[in-house]
This record gives structure tokens, sequence and C-alpha cells, in this order.
């Protein structure tokens, strides 16, 4: 479906690599590299899954002294329910990186892990200029991911 198609009505779900999201409106998916993107806001959600490994076990490794080591500025971790019931931990950071000009400016990153058997990890990007405008939209449609049966 073209990002364009959407409106308020219509709430289509995505399914990419074995995982699907209901994205954000105005958003393009990429079915190569797995994300699907807002090219004018420079956002960007990619998805992964982590076979037979249970969230719980990846999360527990993810500690602000590792996050600093990956160039990433922790804010905080929250735990959530996922739209389908299921359990879910979402770290929020920033980071410094550049625009298409080569500006240099902070992004905010959300990680979201969910899953039984194994773990979805989804991965968001933003401006920070722009969170306040668009972190919850994002919020809301990681929130909605699931693993395709």
């Amino acid at each position: 479906i073209s990002a364009n198609a959407q409106n308020d009505t219509i709430v289509e779900r995505v399914k990419l690599h074995g995982i699907s999201i209901i994205p954000p409106k105005h958003f393009e998916h990429d079915s190569s590299s797995n994300r699907i993107f807002h090219q004018g806001t420079m956002t960007s959600i990619q998805m992964h899954i982590v076979t037979n490994r249970n969230f719980k076990r990846i999360t527990s490794a993810i500690t602000d002294k590792y996050m600093q080591a990956q160039g990433l500025e922790p804010i905080d971790k929250q735990a959530t329910t996922m739209q389908d019931g299921n359990e879910a931990i979402i770290y929020r950071s920033r980071f410094k990186s550049n625009d298409a000009n080569g500006n240099e400016m902070y992004f905010i990153r959300l990680m979201l892990f969910t899953g039984k058997e194994s773990t979805i990890w989804a991965t968001a990007d933003f401006p920070e200029c722009i969170a306040k405008q668009i972190e919850a939209p994002i919020t809301n449609s990681i929130k909605t991911i699931q693993q395709e049966q």
C-alpha cells in the first residue's frame, strides 16, 4: 500500500519478513531493509526477530554502560503492554548524528523488546527537535508490532 493512500479511517497492517506493524500515517515501507520510514522527518522504524531468545534475557544485558558504549545517552526505560496484550520494554535514548546536509543534530532512539520464545526487537529513530510531535504516534505504532504466525 502506498503511504499516501492511508488516511484516518484506514488501518493497514504492513508485513515484513515475519513481523507486522500498523505504521504511522504517511510512512512508507522498505521490505529489503525490514523498515518503515518517513523521508521528510528522517524517521525510521526497523524490526528484527531474535529467534529462541526471550526478550527478558536480552533486556537484562542492556545497561546504561552498554548503551553508552554504543554511542547512546540513556534517557529512560519503561515496561509497557503491546496492543496484543504481551509484555514489552521500551528504552529511550538519544544520540548525535548528521542530517542530509551534514549538520550535526540529536536524535531520539526508542528500542522496543517483546515476544515469547523469540524476541521482536524494534528500533525507532527520529530527530529530537520533532519529538513532541512524533514520539506518541511512533510509540503507538511500535506497540502494534507482532510476529506473524
